[in-house]
Formats: structure tokens, sequence, C-alpha cells
């Protein structure tokens, strides 16, 4: 009996590893669909394709399987909500080791507009933030970098647009005069909200891009419909019917990890993201690409 017993815990434990390894080489996509009144009519059927934490390229493999698993869905727009590059491998490779990653985002903008907000990771580019070598090869590719910006996307032929914000995470302020005099990343985040929403009417239709999930509670102040969002990692290891055990900002048992947070006036989806950071393997927790379709 007891030799059955370890038997099966080790079948147990053999599959669960041998399916991590897959899962762990691969990209599962999930699909939402997002509807609201404030959604113009002409952008029904709208896909948005969200790609977080990639945490730079690290073979021509993986840059390859991103790029297929997103054009096959299609996109009308790509969100990029951060940690694009992982800032150890780019103190150590420099931006001639980023050149993986520069690749795959010249095949994305040919695909479709790309938007790229910075996460934490990002702070690497920002000892010489206006003429980073990064920055300014990613700005000649044609990724748009809306770091506390508005833009709006307007349909050809058709006077209906929604508008994309993104701001830039917290950590990332510490050089600039504007916000770093702030006490805390809350009230950072508050502040560059302000600065973003100025001009938004309550009737238009939305779309932020946050890098830091754990502040739905402060988006859903302003005038968000849908926010974007990452830098969980799932959790990073995911205990099946139970949820994340621990992420960034959250520590552990974090309430806000994966797929989609509904407030009254609001929706945030959250992207396990694609790459790994300081824990370089997942469990239960596939990376993931994320495409929401208007309605």
């Amino acid at each position: 009996m007891k030799k059955k017993y370890w038997f099966l815990v080790l079948l147990i434990l053999a599959v669960s590893v041998i399916w991590n390894i897959y899962w762990n080489s691969n990209i599962v996509v999930h699909t939402y669909v997002h509807s609201g009144e404030d959604v113009p009519e002409s952008f029904g059927g709208y896909r948005i394709v969200q790609l977080t934490d990639i945490h730079s390229v690290r073979s021509e493999a993986q840059g390859q399987l991103i790029y297929e698993k997103t054009a096959a869905q299609e996109p009308d727009v790509i969100c990029i909500t951060g940690d694009l590059v992982d800032s150890k491998y780019y103190a150590s490779h420099g931006v001639g080791g980023e050149a993986l990653t520069l690749e795959l985002m010249e095949k994305l903008v040919a695909l479709s507009p790309v938007y790229f907000i910075y996460g934490n990771h990002e702070m690497i580019l920002l000892d010489n933030p206006e003429k980073n070598a990064f920055k300014v090869a990613l700005e000649e590719l044609g990724v748009h970098i809306i770091n506390n910006e508005v833009t709006e996307v307007s349909l050809e032929n058709n006077g209906e647009k929604i508008y994309i914000a993104g701001i830039q995470d917290p950590s990332t302020l510490y050089k600039d005069p504007k916000y770093a005099y702030y006490d805390t990343n809350a009230e950072r985040m508050e502040a560059m909200l302000d600065d973003v929403m100025e001009g938004i009417a309550e009737d238009d239709f939305l779309l932020l891009l946050s890098h830091r999930p754990e502040y739905l509670e402060l988006y859903d102040q302003y005038e968000v419909d849908l926010c974007l969002s990452g830098h969980a990692h799932g959790g990073q290891f995911r205990i099946p019917f139970v949820g994340g055990v621990y992420a960034p900002g959250q520590g552990f048992w974090p309430k806000y990890t994966v797929g989609v947070y509904e407030t009254e006036d609001m929706e945030m989806y959250v992207g396990t993201g694609i790459g790994n950071s300081v824990i370089p393997v997942r469990v239960f927790n596939p990376p993931e690409i994320l495409t929401i379709v208007l309605e």
C-alpha cells in the first residue's frame, strides 16, 4: 500500500514538472470581450493585444513565438504595459544585448500601432532619459512611448475616437523633478493620473495603461473605462484553486494577479506576463498574451 502511495505521489510530481517545463516555454492567449456604453459604435470588434513583462527577449525562438502568437490575434493596436526589458539583463548585456527585443518590436510595429509605458525595470533607461540608446531605437522603429501622456485613436473616414493614456511606474520617477518629491508611490500615481486625465470627458472612452494592478481603487476614481496592467507575474507560483503566491507591490497571497477585475465603472485586465526576472521559473502559471475585443 505504501509503495502504491509513493508511486502515485512521484507520478503526480513528474507530470507536474513536465507540464510546467512545457508551459514555461510556451505562451497561452486569453481573449476577453469588453462592452460598454462608452465604446464608440465604429470600434465594435476593435482588437487590443496586451503584452507585458517580457523582461528582454532572450532567444530568437522566444521572439518568434511572441510575434507569431501576437500576429495570429490580428491586432488593431498593441499595448505593452511595462518591463519590456529586464534591468539585470540590460545592465549586463547593454543595448547590444537587446537586439532581439528590438527585432521583435520592429515586427510588431509592422502589424499595428504599438504603445509602450515604463515598468519598474525601465528604471535602467533613466540615467540619460532623452538620449538613452534603447529608448531612441524604439522611437526610431515607431514605438509610441506614452509615459504620462494621452493620445487619441481615430478610425479612417469616421469622426469617432477612443483615448489611450499611459502612466509610467512610480519607481521610475526618482529623477523626475515634477513627481520625485512626493513621499509615496500612491501620491505619485495620483499626480500622474491628475495630469493625463485632464481634458478627458465622462462620455469619452479611455483605455489606461499602467504597470501596477494594486492601484485599481485609485484608477476607479478617474474616467477610466478599461485598464491594462501587469507586474504581478500571475503570482509567479500559482496553487490550483487558490491563486498566486507572491507579487511585487502586493506581497504574499496578492489580490490582483490574473484576469479581469471589475468595479461599477471600469474593468482592469491583468496579464501574467511573458518573461521572468529574479525568479526564473513559473509554476502552474504559463506565460500569457491578452486580447481584448471591444463591443
